[in-house]
């Protein structure tokens, strides 16, 4: 049985430790945990072998001690290379009905944009801080109103893409679909008082929408589709 029927499974991962954890579906704590310490660079091809191997005998344990398969999972990882990127998107049109599409449609060209300026960084998460609509400011995307002009204050989270694409092959080696990585820099602030040594409490929180001004993205499979993600779920 996939374990995406029974719950979730996290890794945060920073220079030092991984931490599994499995959270059962609906529930706010984890139920099992195990961590171990790692060598500091996955760039060194030495390294990433090392922890391929202690990622795989630990996987095999937490498996043991659950009773099931683990499939697929998220990442909260922890890095030097996190940066969170402001500016805005500003766009005038014929008076028209405001709503997602039109939102999407413009974080979408940003998005592209930034993907050819900038090669080095992936987008984690994006934010939307403010919407000025009509020169009136709201802080959640407003309903049912006609406008001519838009403002939108964005906040890009990212990350080194190369770090991405190294945390991408080490789980596609174990056989682990991952689903969704967050920046534990940006998620650590949403534990408030809370301690989150294992980096998965607070990225649970996130993916479980705590942030109703971040706006997530999901990849396209279809060969004809832009190569960029599509923008969905806001807010629901």
């Amino acid at each position: 049985m996939s374990n995406f029927e029974k719950g979730d499974f996290y890794f945060g991962i920073s220079d030092k430790k991984i931490h599994i954890c499995f959270f059962e579906e609906g529930k706010n704590v984890y139920k099992e945990s195990l961590n171990f310490e790692i060598p500091d660079n996955l760039n060194n091809n030495l390294n990433f072998k090392i922890i391929l191997n202690l990622l795989r005998d630990n996987i095999r344990k937490i498996e043991k001690n659950l009773g099931f398969f683990l499939n697929n999972g998220n990442i909260s990882i922890q890095s030097d290379s996190y940066q969170s990127i402001l500016f805005s998107i500003k766009n005038i049109f014929d008076e028209k009905k405001l709503d997602k599409k039109v939102v999407a449609n413009l974080l979408q060209s940003y998005i592209q944009k930034f993907y050819m300026d900038e090669q080095n960084l992936s987008i984690i998460h994006i934010i939307i801080n403010k919407y000025v609509i009509d020169d009136k400011v709201y802080k959640f995307l407003p309903n049912n109103i006609k406008f001519k002009k838009i403002i939108l204050e964005i906040e890009f989270i990212c990350i080194d893409k190369n770090l991405i694409n190294k945390l991408k092959k080490l789980f596609n080696e174990c056989k682990i679909n991952i689903r969704k990585i967050v920046s534990y820099d940006y998620a650590k602030k949403f534990s408030k008082n809370h301690t989150d040594d294992t980096m998965c409490l607070s990225a649970h929180k996130v993916l479980n929408g705590i942030n109703q001004s971040e706006v997530y993205q999901e990849k396209k499979t279809q060969k004809k589709q832009a190569i960029f993600d599509k923008i969905f779920n806001f807010f629901d």
